[in-house]
C-alpha cells in the first residue's frame, strides 16, 4: 500500500525504509557531534569528521556496489589521512611526529571520527532514498524521526535542558535550524542528479573555513597545523569527488 501525503508524491516500502534508516542515522549523528564538540577543538574535530565522510564513502562503495578505486581516489584518500595526522600535530618537529597516533586515541577524536562514520552512511542511503521519495518528504520524515530520537533521549538525560536552552539561545536555533534544512534539502536534491562522491566531496569546502574561524576567532591553539591539515584533507575530498 502507498501513503499520499501530497499529490503525486508515494512513499514506497523501499522509500519508507531509506526514511526509517536515515533519520536514525542523522539523530546518531547529532548526538555523536555534539559529543565530539563538547571533548575538542571546532578545528580539530570539524575538519576530522567531515573530512572522514566522503574519505569512507568510495570505501564503503567498494564492498557494497562494487566499484573501483580509481587513482585520484586512492591519492585523495591518502590525502585525507595525511591531513588527519597533520591537525593532531602539536609542533612541525621531530619529537612530535609520533604525537598524533596517541592523539587519535582521545575521545574527541574518537567521537569525530564516529560522526564521520555517519556521513558517510546517511550519504549512501540518502542517495537511495531520494531516488525513491520526493526530497521534501524526505527531508520532513527523515527530521521528524531524529527530533523523536533525540528529544527522547535529551528529556530523559537533562530534562530542563530544552527549556533553557530555548530561553537562553532561541534566535541562534531558529537560524541554524533553518540553515540545516534549507542546505540539507539543496544537498538532496543535488543527490538525484549527480554522484554521491562529488555531492559529499562539494560540501567539505567548509573544512578549511571550519580551521580558520577556530584558529583566528575562537583563539584555538596549533594553528598552522590546524590549518594546513584542513587545506588537505579538502584537497583529498576534491581528489575523491573526482574520482567517481
Amino acid at each position: 500500500m502507498f501513503l499520499y501525503f501530497w499529490p503525486d508524491v508515494r512513499l514506497s516500502p523501499g522509500g519508507g525504509l531509506c526514511v526509517a534508516a536515515t533519520g536514525i542515522l542523522h539523530a546518531l549523528y547529532f548526538w555523536l557531534m555534539g559529543g565530539a564538540y563538547e571533548r575538542g577543538d571546532l578545528s580539530l574535530v570539524y575538519p576530522l569528521s567531515r573530512g572522514s565522510g566522503p574519505l569512507w564513502v568510495p570505501v564503503l562503495a567498494v564492498f557494497f556496489l562494487r566499484e573501483q578505486l580509481s587513482l585520484p581516489g586512492m591519492l585523495g584518500i591518502a590525502q585525507v589521512v595525511a591531513g588527519v595526522y597533520v591537525i593532531h600535530l602539536p609542533t612541525f618537529s621531530m619529537p612530535s611526529i609520533l604525537q598524533p597516533f596517541r592523539a587519535m586515541r582521545g575521545s574527541a577524536s574518537l567521537w569525530a571520527l564516529g560522526t564521520g562514520g555517519t556521513i558517510a552512511a546517511y550519504s549512501l542511503v540518502d542517495k537511495v532514498g531520494v531516488s525513491l521519495v520526493y526530497p521534501p518528504v524526505y527531508i520532513y520524515l527523515m527530521f521528524v524521526i531524529s527530533l523523536l530520537l533525540l528529544s527522547a533521549y535529551v528529556l530523559t538525560q537533562e530534562p530542563t535542558a530544552v527549556k533553557t536552552e530555548w530561553q537562553v539561545n532561541k534566535g541562534a536555533i531558529l537560524t541554524a535550524g533553518f540553515l540545516v534544512l534549507f542546505t540539507y534539502l539543496l544537498i538532496l536534491f543535488a543527490l538525484r542528479i549527480s554522484k554521491v562522491s562529488y555531492v559529499v566531496a562539494a560540501r567539505e569546502v567548509s573544512i578549511v573555513f571550519s580551521a580558520l574561524y577556530g584558529v583566528v576567532w575562537l583563539g584555538e591553539k596549533h594553528a598552522r597545523q590546524r590549518f594546513w591539515g584542513a587545506a588537505l584533507i579538502a584537497l583529498g575530498v576534491v581528489f575523491i569527488g573526482l574520482s567517481r
